[in-house]
């Protein structure tokens, strides 16, 4: 399979030259040698390398390096990504430890690499099937294990046709996937129903409770709520959903005076252009930084706090008393779509989201299978829920309980995982 597929990465290569060579400049010299497997560093012995595509899929793998980092203390852990973000979260997430690019996926780059961190054990996140990295791994003599796994329905229509795929998947030691659906998939393409093993959803094992009652409660007094003021937080919103949410919030006004807004958009640059529409439509505003700085006061329920940091959402959620999370709203492509829905959740926040939620949709069905979570289909159903909840507190309360146990019951799948891998661990230290 090696030298066929080889030829065939050659060929694609030499067809998509000129985007490869734009992204290739793109992502820097150093990096780019990396995937060659020159300059990666000192040669290891008997490492665990780890693999995820992306920053998501990277930050997934925090618990569980912390968990081999307490009981391996002497080996050296390889951390890869594909993508740019994902090196970058890599090199942040874990600096003890050897952060590079995932090589090129030709046989021979990949054997060169595996030879310099003798890895005894390679894992590969969610569904990073690269065929030779795999086949070179074992034939290095490294067991090879899949945790969080998934496949969609796509990805296994595609799969089943070529053959490429199941191929490498059949040559995996334990593939620990996140719900019985993927494993349906993953046994249909061949893989032996007892290397595949249910264990849930890692992301799950990231969300903790960031901010107790009393952090909650000194922040929302800092922000000029009133204990009986009903704070609805727009959390990570993209183009036009935080016009969908002043939309929804005007209706809430007319229902309840005790309503009050915070926007936080996704990207703090756009905070400018967010709270300039708020006041177009009559608000008065302030951004975080200014009240934070103390030169501008907090709206409270008087008006719209609109949120220029970084890294503080989890803290408003938790100040809040009902969450839309962002992204999800309006179609964005294929392959994008939601935030993370588990972080007001855990904290019993009353969760709504929109109907694109692709890079969460476990979690959505999760919540939805139990009456957890919200789920609307546009700027007309938004405001009619925030309505509906803004004027009952109950309903408030019961729903965000829910979605905390939905929560709560998803956690554990790391250490799930990290048994599994243990056992491989064993026979090859």
């Amino acid at each position: 399979m090696g030298l066929l597929l080889d030829l065939a990465y050659l060929l694609a290569a030499v067809v998509l030259s000129p985007w490869l060579a734009y992204r290739l400049c793109t992502a820097g010299r150093r990096d780019v040698a990396r995937r060659f497997g020159v300059g990666i560093g000192e040669p290891l012995r008997r490492s665990v390398w780890l693999h995820g595509s992306s920053a998501g899929e990277v930050a997934v793998l925090k618990p569980l390096i912390a968990m081999l980092e307490r009981d391996l203390k002497d080996t050296p852990l390889v951390i890869s990504a594909f993508t740019v973000t994902g090196l970058a979260a890599a090199r942040k997430l874990y600096p003890r430890h050897r952060v590079v690019p995932l090589p090129f996926d030709l046989s021979f780059i990949v054997a060169r690499c595996l030879r310099r961190f003798d890895p005894c054990l390679v894992v590969v996140v969610e569904s990073e099937f690269w065929p030779n990295f795999i086949a070179s791994a074992r034939r290095h003599g490294a067991a090879v294990a899949l945790i969080n796994g998934k496949m969609s329905a796509k990805s296994y229509q595609v799969h089943a046709r070529t053959g490429v795929i199941p191929r490498a998947l059949r040559m995996l030691d334990v593939l620990a996937v996140q719900t019985e659906e993927h494993a349906e998939r993953l046994r249909a393409l061949g893989v032996q129903a007892a290397r595949v093993r249910v264990t849930g959803n890692m992301k799950y094992d990231l969300t903790t409770a960031g901010a107790d009652r009393q952090q909650a409660g000194l922040l929302r007094r800092t922000l000029g709520y009133a204990p009986s003021d009903v704070v609805i937080i727009g959390g990570s919103l993209h183009e036009q959903e935080d016009d969908a949410l002043l939309d929804a919030f005007a209706a809430a006004l007319v229902a309840s005076p005790d309503a009050a807004l915070i926007l936080v958009p996704r990207y703090p640059a756009d905070a400018v252009a967010v709270e300039q529409r708020a006041r177009t439509r009559g608000y008065r505003t302030a951004r975080k930084t200014a009240v934070d700085a103390g030169s501008e006061a907090a709206p409270g329920r008087n008006g719209v706090l609109v949120v220029d940091t970084v890294g503080e959402l989890g803290r408003l959620y938790a100040a809040a008393d009902l969450a839309f999370v962002g992204g999800s709203l309006f179609f964005r492509g294929s392959n994008k779509g939601g935030h993370n829905l588990m972080e007001p959740a855990i904290l019993a926040v009353p969760v709504l989201f929109g109907p694109y939620n692709f890079s969460f949709k476990e979690t959505v069905e999760d919540l939805i299978a139990a009456n957890a979570g919200r789920l609307v289909s546009d700027s007309a159903e938004l405001a009619a829920a925030i309505v509906a909840l803004v004027t009952d507190a109950q309903g408030r309360r019961e729903l965000g309980m829910r979605a905390q146990q939905v929560v709560r019951a998803g956690q554990g799948a790391t250490s799930r995982n990290y048994a599994l891998l243990a056992e491989l661990l064993l026979p090859q230290r």
